[in-house]
């Protein structure tokens, strides 16, 4: 992810300068048009900011302590892609302050073949100002970046990936599905992702315009509808043998909101369920 963010930014026309624990990994970034430093101290001396994308924040502080590196924070702005927790991100935003440099903790909402895409996401967050004062640097990683505080932030990014995880398996189930049924798999991919695009879409920008306007009215896509409807296509994946547990949790949440009495409102009264104090006890939390 470092190197092709590097690239990425070498792309846009910006002067590179790039140090790695093991120097013969930037050798393409050199070739490319990057100064390459002997030190992290140099690096980060050679920039008024430096773009961090380690391990794990045990390999950040590794690279923090060595010779020069914290003298040379002071008035500079430090962005972290590497993959922390909240304590250990404002434990590093409390370092980088002390030595009189900024702290900015990213999330890229991409796999790396999209870094630098006009639609692919960031999400910042730690040091407003070095967030703004760097936001166009910024949009060469990805043409939409955010900043949200540190909670809202790490709360953010946590149902997002939720949300995202699950469409996709949600997908890789009914395409792994489709084998049972005899249906050629790779092209019955492409017909789901094509057919599905503007129907989902459209599904989720409803969902968005009733949630804001706490429109429930179930003149579209009552919930009871589904739920019947859900029942008889879990039948016909059962009877042929295909294991789909994500669709099984789907029609349970389904008749869960119908208990609760939502049957006769829109599908997006689901998210009720979801919301409630007090969660149905699943297999895993009940007492042995």
């Amino acid at each position: 992810m470092g190197t092709i963010m590097a690239h990425a930014f070498l792309k846009q026309g910006k002067r590179v300068a790039v140090w790695n624990r093991s120097p013969g990994k930037a050798a393409a970034l050199v070739a490319a048009g990057a100064q390459l430093c002997d030190s992290a101290h140099a690096a980060l001396s050679a920039s008024p900011v430096t773009v961090f994308v380690l391990l794990d924040d045990q390999a950040t502080h590794g690279v923090l302590g060595r010779p020069g590196v914290m003298a040379a924070l002071a008035g500079r702005t430090v962005i972290d892609y590497t993959t922390n927790g909240r304590d250990e991100g404002l434990a590093l935003q409390a370092l980088v302050n002390a030595a009189g440099g900024l702290y900015v903790k990213g999330m890229i909402v991409a796999y790396p073949r999209n870094v630098g895409h006009r639609q692919s996401h960031t999400l910042h967050t730690g040091d407003h100002e070095g967030f703004e004062q760097h936001r166009a640097l910024l949009e060469a990683l990805a043409g939409q970046t955010m900043f949200l505080p540190w909670d809202e932030a790490l709360a953010f990014a946590t149902v997002l990936h939720a949300q995202a995880f699950a469409t996709m398996m949600a997908f890789f189930e009914a395409v792994g599905a489709s084998e049972r049924f005899g249906l050629p798999v790779a092209e019955t991919a492409r017909l789901l992702l094509d057919t599905s695009r503007f129907f989902i879409s459209d599904a989720l920008e409803e969902a968005v315009r009733r949630l804001e306007a706490q429109d429930f009215a179930g003149d579209q896509a009552r919930l009871d509808v589904h739920a019947g409807a859900f029942a008889h296509i879990a039948q016909a994946l059962h009877a042929q043998g295909a294991w789909t547990p994500v669709f099984d949790a789907v029609c349970g949440v389904v008749q869960r909101a119908e208990s609760m009495g939502h049957g006769d409102q829109d599908i997006v009264a689901a998210t009720q369920v979801f919301a409630a104090a007090n969660p149905p006890e699943t297999a895993a939390q009940r007492p042995i």
